[in-house]
């Protein structure tokens, strides 16, 4: 649109002309001006995220036109959602308001102003991502277009379950303390392998007030070196609550002192909060020192150093380390207690400690183990005190808090147990003076060598067993057994279950299964292993998620 503006001639200019001369007093031609640089812009234009659970949104946005000398139309239009992503949704409209959207600059009017507004949330599907585009346009006049859009996100807060924190880097990786958040579940994902070679990790502590669920999706976290804490929980995280799932940490080396110790955690669950470990494979090296008596402080496993807590377990994880301490060690857990539960698990590779050993776990304090193997060496030279060792477990007590139950049930170990006190193939000492409470049922004891320095009271499949219930397990016919020499002949033989509910010294060496069969497989298909958790065709029984890596 053009400006007509008259030209005014200066008075000045009559001094020049004669009297003589006639004036032209002709108007002149009225000239045309364009204003071709008048445009409108968002005074604040970028991205804004707003959060399912949070409310009270408001924004006045506000739209600027460069100069007085132009009346014109405008709007803010909404903006179609798939520009923005096939993973989003439009914001219906009800969730919000928008007073002004649609407007008219008058007269020397430069500035407009647009309220909007987002009601309750809470109708939306928490699952999904919701995103307002909106867009300022003019049919009459230009629109700048580097400010000319503001977009709003609507979603869960980054670190809910469909907006996890999404991890890519060790630099992301050495902040997940600082992303966990009081009184909710903070969900985190791994999308890449990562290497942690040169970083001294803090273990994070995600506690009941805030808990954390860590997916690797399949990933690896490479290199974990653990040397301090600054509490009593020594690992990746010093205590989960919550879920760890899907991850291998391969090389990890943890070191510690007088700390509940393990690569995944130091400890997993507890008596406020539960703890999940699924789907994990560890690797690499544990070293505890500890103080005596160490009981309460000085568990290591190559998950973790004590899992704790009736709905708290670890579920098909498999454990390759080498672990050394001063006190008590278990391939997957140093100690499973109240009521939590290992199911589905292996371990692989060479415990040595001076106090309580077990393939699987060195304690098992009201709690159970089921559908686990391990291989390798169970050593608990020289003493200290209350040293049994055993091939899935090395001292089991039936009582714990509230819980009056302890269970290893179809397990298998071909583990070399050597301990100053009781051993077994299965399990060590049986820890029972209150009457049955501790079962051990359709185990193979397929060892090729048990040792117990000062514990005639050993068995093939179990060491010290009063008061506790065993059946249905069977013991490698060519076992080595050397429960010192005074070893009565009477404590070797086959015994294919024993109920002793009452304290019956002459049946306290411990039991040993049946040895007659001479085969492996045969022992554990006569035990009617389940086939969809066992898979039964090779040499030695196996997992069958193992069979999917």
């Amino acid at each position: 649109m053009k400006r007509h503006i008259p030209i005014v001639t200066s008075l000045m200019a009559f001094s020049l002309i004669s009297c003589d001369d006639v004036m032209d007093l002709t108007q002149p031609e009225k000239v045309e001006v364009t204003y071709s640089n008048i445009s409108l812009s968002l005074y604040e234009t970028g991205k804004y995220d707003l959060y399912l659970d949070e409310q009270g949104y408001a924004y006045d946005i506000l739209v600027e036109k460069s100069h007085c000398e132009k009346e014109a139309k405008a709007k803010l239009a909404v903006v179609d959602a798939k520009e923005f992503g096939e993973e989003f949704d439009l914001l219906p409209a009800e969730y919000y308001d928008m007073e002004g959207g649609d407007f008219e600059f008058k007269g020397d009017n430069v500035l407009h102003t647009v309220h909007l507004s987002f009601n309750d949330f809470t109708g939306l599907d928490g699952s999904k991502k919701y995103v307002l585009g909106l867009k300022l346009a003019s049919s009459d006049l230009a629109v700048n277009e580097e400010k000319s859009a503001v977009t709003f996100y609507v979603q869960q807060k980054q670190g809910g379950e469909s907006n996890p924190y999404i991890i890519t880097a060790a630099k992301d990786l050495a902040k997940l303390g600082d992303y966990l958040k009081d009184g909710q579940t903070t969900y985190v994902r791994l999308d890449a392998d990562i290497d942690l070679q040169g970083t001294d990790w803090t273990p994070v502590e995600a506690t009941a007030a805030k808990p954390v669920d860590f997916d690797g999706c399949g990933h690896t976290i490479s290199n974990l070196k653990v040397t301090s804490s600054s509490t009593n929980y020594q690992g990746f995280f010093g205590i989960l609550t919550g879920r760890c799932a899907n991850v291998t940490f391969a090389n990890a080396q943890v070191t510690a002192d007088t700390k509940l110790t393990g690569i995944v955690a130091g400890l997993v669950g507890g008596a406020s909060g539960t703890g999940v470990v699924e789907n994990v494979r560890v690797s690499g090296t544990i070293n505890l020192t500890s103080g005596t008596p160490a009981w309460d402080n000085g568990q290591a496993g190559g998950i973790c150093g004590r899992l704790r807590g009736a709905n708290s377990r670890i579920y098909q994880c498999g454990s390759a380390t080498t672990i050394t301490a001063t006190w008590s060690a278990g391939g997957i857990c140093g100690e499973v207690c109240e009521g939590a539960s290992v199911e589905q698990c292996h371990h692989t590779g060479d415990i040595t400690t001076q106090s309580c050993v077990g393939g699987i776990a060195s304690r098992l304090l009201g709690a159970t183990i089921s559908q686990c193997y391990s291989h390798g060496k169970m050593i608990a030279l020289p003493y200290v005190t209350a040293n049994p060792g055993g091939g899935i477990a090395g001292w089991v007590q039936p009582i714990y808090e509230t819980v009056t139950t302890s269970t290893i049930s179809y397990c298998w170990s071909d583990c070399e147990v050597r301990a100053q006190n009781q051993v077994g193939g299965i399990m060590g000492n049986a820890n029972n003076t209150t009457g049955s409470g501790i079962t051990v049922h359709h185990c193979v004891a397929w060892n090729a060598y048990l040792h117990s320095g000062a514990a005639p009271k050993s068995g093939k499949v179990c060491g010290r067993y009063s008061q506790n219930k065993a059946h249905s397990c069977y013991a490698n016919p060519d076992m080595t057994c050397y429960f010192t020499a005074n070893t009565p002949a009477d404590a070797l033989l086959d015994q294919e279950s024993v109920n002793m509910t009452t304290p019956i010294t002459t049946l306290m060496y411990g039991y040993n299964g049946l040895t007659t069969i001479s085969n492996l497989m045969d022992a554990v298909k006569a035990l009617n292993w389940d086939a969809s958790v066992w898979d039964l065709d090779g040499e030695q029984p196996r997992l069958k998620w193992e069979l999917d890596e």
